[in-house]
């Protein structure tokens, strides 16, 4: 089932310099921790001025959608579903 939910979460991230990519690889959410398996849409956009970076992943047969507002640096859940459904 998934879920509409605008939640703050923690967010760890990996930058290799030699393919110039950032990737999250945990999140900290309702006082779980989950190790990030795939990452598979990454898209920006902006509102206003503001710009967003959206990263879609799973973990242990879940979905997260993230979104990062690069004016503040802060990360919020925007989604959440079993992998499956």
């Amino acid at each position: 089932m998934r879920q509409k939910i605008n939640a703050p979460v923690s967010v760890m991230m990996d930058f290799n310099h030699r393919q110039n990519k950032v990737m999250p690889t945990q999140i900290q959410w309702n006082n779980r921790d989950f190790k990030i398996e795939t990452v598979g849409m990454h898209y920006q956009f902006f509102k206003g001025k503001k710009l967003f970076h959206v990263f879609s992943v799973s973990s242990g047969g879940m979905f997260f959608k993230l979104v990062l507002n690069t004016e503040n640096l802060f990360w919020k859940l925007s989604e959440v579903a079993d992998e499956f459904t």
